[in-house]
């Protein structure tokens, strides 16, 4: 293979990977059959008007203050759902995640998806409607940066993107 060969590929990958960027949105994929996957636990995000306990983990403090504005300010219930194909790297916590999606946040009362795939390794982050729509655009916490911020600013609570406060 040519130098001249390869540059046009390396030119055509770039244009690629620029085009992609234009697209702002969700980097990992709308999960199908995200339904099915297994609860692997249940709570809620209180309103904007509860005081935040002293005591609780600094993640879940974290995700009270960033997601209560939803709903008008009144929170939601959610559910946390895992592939079954990732569940026993979820609940092992030792962040080797295969390939593909591997959990999702379901805000059940506004009808959202926050979703963690996995890319190589990487933990990649998306926002949909329960029909598919992207809505990462919709507010600033929904964007992929902002989940990155979260996911790798928590040590030992969020291993390879995937948070928890149980260890």
């Amino acid at each position: 293979m040519s130098v001249k060969t390869i540059c046009r590929g390396l030119v055509a990958a770039a244009g690629c990977v620029v085009a992609l960027g234009v697209q702002a949105g969700s980097d990992a994929e709308f999960p199908k059959g995200w339904e099915s996957w297994p609860i692997v636990s249940s709570a809620a995000i209180p309103d904007n008007q509860s005081a935040i306990p002293d005591g609780l983990p600094a993640i879940v403090k974290e995700t009270i203050k960033t997601y209560n504005w939803i709903q008008d300010g009144k929170g939601s219930k959610y559910n946390i759902r895992v592939n079954p194909a990732h569940k026993e790297a979820y609940l092992a916590r030792h962040g080797e995640y295969p390939d593909g999606p591997t959990a999702v946040l379901e805000l059940t009362d506004i009808k959202a998806l926050l979703v963690t795939e996995h890319l190589l390794g990487e933990p990649q982050y998306g926002a949909y409607s329960f029909d598919g729509k992207d809505i990462s655009d919709a507010h600033p916490s929904l964007s992929p940066k902002a989940c990155v911020a979260c996911h790798t600013g928590y040590g030992e609570a969020c291993v390879s993107g995937i948070c928890s406060h149980n260890k």
